[in-house]
């Protein structure tokens, strides 16, 4: 692993309880990088997010992210360190409304204060989410979830984001806008990516090489 990766996993194990479920983890995320992990269910690929993400702690090993071990840092610390997560399921709050659940994305900006730009750039990606602003976000349809999903982290300019199927549960139609914004983002080489996927087609569309 290069000293200069943006996320570097070093011999990782981690589980719940007492029960390991990833053993001797290594991996890199460089800059600029989209990386797919593809597994069938069970084998521990949401365990590893979580991790990365400090909602788990690990048994041994050691994570770090622009050359700092972040590996005892809090869930909060990496997410002001430039960390976003998407997490499978969306976890939206579906009581409040979308532009409410947008606002809980600043919440982890060193400022913890809206960007009015940053909301702009979320708007012209997802032009359904400007539209649906007021509505409360529980009542949009899965795939709309999944785009506020998105745009809640992306809100916050992050350096790494952490996508966990993102494809699960949503039409095909919303599966193709976004690996068309994953492409985006990838050609813009503002971040990294670092993909959970089921679907071989997107996650080798996702991952190829921006131009």
């Amino acid at each position: 692993m290069s000293i200069t990766s943006l996320l570097s996993i070093h011999g990782l194990d981690a589980g719940y309880g007492e029960s390991p479920v990833l053993r001797n983890i290594d991996l890199a995320v460089e800059p600029g990088q989209v990386v797919c992990l593809m597994g069938r269910n069970g084998v521990g690929k949401t365990t590893l997010m979580r991790t990365i993400m400090g909602l788990i702690r690990p048994m041994r090993g050691f994570l770090s992210f622009e050359g700092n071990n972040m590996t005892s840092w809090s869930t909060s610390q990496r997410a002001r360190a430039g960390l976003g997560y998407v997490p499978q399921g969306r976890g939206i709050f579906p009581y409040l409304t979308v532009f409410e659940n947008l606002l809980m994305g600043f919440e982890a900006t060193p400022s913890r204060s809206a960007d009015k730009s940053s909301l702009e750039e979320v708007y012209e990606l997802f032009p359904m989410i400007k539209q649906f602003r007021h509505r409360q976000a529980g009542m949009l349809s899965g795939g709309q979830q999944q785009q506020l999903a998105f745009a809640r982290v992306l809100v916050r300019r992050p350096k790494l984001l952490l996508l966990d199927e993102p494809t699960e549960g949503i039409q095909p139609s919303i599966m193709a806008e976004i690996e068309e914004l994953i492409l985006k983002l990838h050609r813009d080489g503002q971040m990294a990516i670092l993909l959970v996927e089921q679907f071989m087609d997107f996650a080798v569309v996702s991952a190829m090489p921006s131009m």
